[in-house]
């Protein structure tokens, strides 16, 4: 072997070593790592009422939700980190702190396990994974043994529940549909992730404060949603009022309405058209996210989809969202609660159509295709 062909080998060995290590650096850099309960029960305060009793009413019906179960996943796990961030802001006697802080200590590193596992499983599924997972799962373990040890701090509270258990590693994801699918109101399809607060008798009454939202709320984006844009020239419609509906600022404020009217506390004699009314701000909400979807499906250049699944996934959510209306539309006396008519499909012009059927290619503009030399024939 020359000197040269020599130096060569060299070289490329050289090159080679430094990418594995570049891999291997950027795999650990990826890597998950144990995070720390961030926040811990607020200090107790005297200038407002303890609420130790509606603490307590929230905990131990998340507690008693994931208990004698597996990991919980899905909407479970939504509604556990849900509640570790509404229970942290309660106002607790400094008597019972020490029990509130065991509590969400429990519920935080119960949500750090669910969200890791379903972090291992989706990287299980990953083209581009570099390991088998191990650093997933170990961290997912991790994360339950020190709920655990919460657990044991609590446990005498609930005589009659059992700590939820990690499946073996080889496992596959549960899906259990009580955990996917969320809560089912009586008249619907669709579950709903979270649901209403449960009423508190010792803490202030918001249900003026809800019916005041989403009367308001209707007031401004159904009772006086823009109509149908039509061409003056024609009197051809150009866009449906439903469209204009559905893309407006209304819908933009839907989820965040949602978030924030679950988290209110109602007299029981409302509580069942509570539920209601959070239901369709998230199914309205659903309906706009899809929509979108769809929208973007047949506009953007790249997109290999007609947009058929995301629009009748919308007009799904749309449908249950006009169900929920009926069992609470006596909250808002006098005002229009009629949602406007749910666009045809199609109204939204397929960018490109002419070249569709270049297939893996999406939907491209006329201008792309002429760059590209390519005809319509």
């Amino acid at each position: 072997m020359t000197e040269g062909m020599k130096r060569s080998v060299i070289i490329i060995l050289t090159g080679i070593a430094a990418l594995v290590l570049s891999v291997n650096i950027c795999t650990a850099a990826f890597a998950p790592e144990f995070e720390m309960m961030p926040l811990s029960m607020k200090t107790p305060s005297d200038a407002t009422p303890y609420n130790d009793e509606g603490f307590i009413i929230e905990a131990d019906s998340m507690v008693n939700k994931i208990s004698n179960s597996t990991i919980p996943t899905g909407t479970k796990l939504s509604e556990v980190t849900d509640a570790y961030y509404r229970l942290i802001m309660e106002n607790v006697s400094p008597e019972f702190l020490d029990t509130a802080n065991n509590i969400v200590g429990y519920l935080f590193y119960t949500s750090q396990a669910g969200s890791t596992y379903k972090e291992y499983h989706d990287y299980l599924k990953s083209v581009s994974r570099t390991s088998d997972g191990s650093e997933y799962y170990t961290l997912v373990d991790q994360y339950t043994q020190v709920a655990a040890e919460f657990w044991n701090r609590i446990s005498d509270r609930y005589p009659n529940a059992t700590m939820y258990v990690l499946p073996s590693a080889s496992a596959p994801m549960p899906t259990d549909e009580s955990s996917t699918d969320g809560n089912i109101l009586k008249g619907l399809e669709t579950g709903i992730p979270m649901t209403q607060k449960l009423p508190d008798p010792t803490a202030p009454d918001q249900t003026e404060s809800v019916k005041t939202s989403v009367t308001r709320w209707f007031e401004d984006y159904v009772e006086n949603a823009e109509p149908d844009e039509v061409d003056p020239l024609t009197n051809e419609v150009k866009t449906t009022a439903g469209h204009l509906f559905l893309t407006g600022e209304g819908l933009q404020w839907a989820d965040s309405t949602y978030m924030d009217l679950i988290s209110k506390n109602v007299a029981e004699d409302f509580y069942e058209k509570a539920q209601y009314i959070s239901a369709f701000f998230y199914l309205i909400s659903q309906a706009r996210e899809s929509y979108q979807d769809y929208i973007d499906d047949r506009t953007y250049v790249s997109s290999v989809s007609y947009g058929d699944e995301n629009y009748e996934k919308a007009k799904k959510y749309y449908n249950e969202a006009e169900k929920s209306i009926e069992y609470f539309k006596d909250v808002m006396s006098g005002t229009n609660n009629t949602l406007p008519v749910f666009p045809q499909f199609g109204e939204v012009a397929l960018a490109g159509s002419e070249w569709d059927n270049y297939g893996a290619f999406g939907y491209i503009t006329d201008s792309m295709a002429e760059s590209l030399g390519w005809n319509a024939e």
